[in-house]
């Protein structure tokens, strides 16, 4: 893995890092500037948890278009209600 790809996969956790939500199950890694997200999220049992997970990551997904270095996202999650 390039050394851009590891520190683009590091920004990337820290903007899921933000929202309230179990990402234990989930899996998330970039290969050539092409980002991957797949596994299960759920809302943590929390105040501040995100109720709609699929909008969340819709907009999380505009956001790392927008970044650069990254060409691809491809997202294929499973969302639970918790």
């Amino acid at each position: 893995m390039p050394l851009e790809d590891k520190a683009t996969r590091l920004r990337i956790m820290r903007e899921i890092a933000k929202y309230d939500m179990d990402t234990s199950l989930m899996n998330c890694s970039v290969i050539n500037s092409v980002v991957y997200i797949d596994g299960r999220i759920s809302p943590m049992r929390s105040v501040d948890a995100p109720t709609n997970l699929r909008k969340v990551f819709e907009a999380l997904e505009d956001t790392f278009r927008g970044m650069r270095d990254i060409n691809d996202v491809v997202i294929d999650l499973a969302y639970d209600k918790s």
